[in-house]
């Protein structure tokens, strides 16, 4: 099974690589230390499952979350973070994760979850996934595809990074970007970013 652990804590990371193939023979695991990297490897290469953290610099997991919907394929994510909250339990269900643990759980926890996760069940048991997630949000004024732009841009993005992250042209993401200034009435990246965050986009 091909997974990918992205996590910036690398100690912590390389730790619970070597825990998990050790563990299990079928497991082959790449690191990333961010979601950018991982995001352009994503793009390419397909893993069977996504062990994601949520608080990176950068690209948060959340963020990794929202944008690969746009890449047109359904990889399971199981979440493993150290700030596990009601509001991170519904943020993650609603962006499309299949499951959450935390990093305190036992290495036979994790195995358990990455079963679970990667045949399509959810983890713990009592977690319900978004089954709407990545699909057109009726009440956002912006398409599923700007919004991930938009979650790009957040994370420092310019248009040709944007472009290679999400395989397409740097015309449509400026298509798209011109789009989301006219629905959002601004006329540049910064006003953008600051009307998204006064709207919570």
């Amino acid at each position: 099974m091909k997974i990918y652990l992205i996590d910036d804590h690398q100690m912590f990371a390389e730790a619970m690589k070597s825990s998990l193939e050790a563990a299990d023979a079928r497991f082959n695991i790449t690191v990333f230390s961010n979601a950018h990297d991982a995001l352009f490897q994503i793009r390419d290469h397909s893993p069977d499952l996504i062990i994601l953290d949520l608080e990176m610099e950068g690209m948060t997991g959340t963020d990794l979350l929202k944008v690969l919907p746009q890449h047109g394929k359904r990889i399971p994510v199981l979440v493993c973070s150290g700030n596990i909250t009601p509001v991170t339990i519904r943020d993650i269900a609603h962006a499309g994760a299949g499951g959450y643990l935390r990093k305190s759980e036992s290495i036979q926890d994790v195995r358990k979850a990455i079963e679970l996760v990667a045949n399509g069940s959810a983890f713990p048991e009592n977690f319900q996934p978004d089954s709407e997630s990545g699909e057109a949000n009726s009440t956002h004024p912006l398409s599923p595809r700007q919004q991930a732009i938009l979650t790009l841009m957040k994370s420092g993005m310019n248009n040709s990074e944007i472009a290679d992250a999400l395989y397409l042209s740097p015309n449509t993401i400026k298509t798209h970007v011109r789009l989301m200034y006219n629905t959002l009435n601004v006329n540049s990246r910064i006003e953008c970013l600051n009307k998204a965050r006064t709207l919570s986009l």
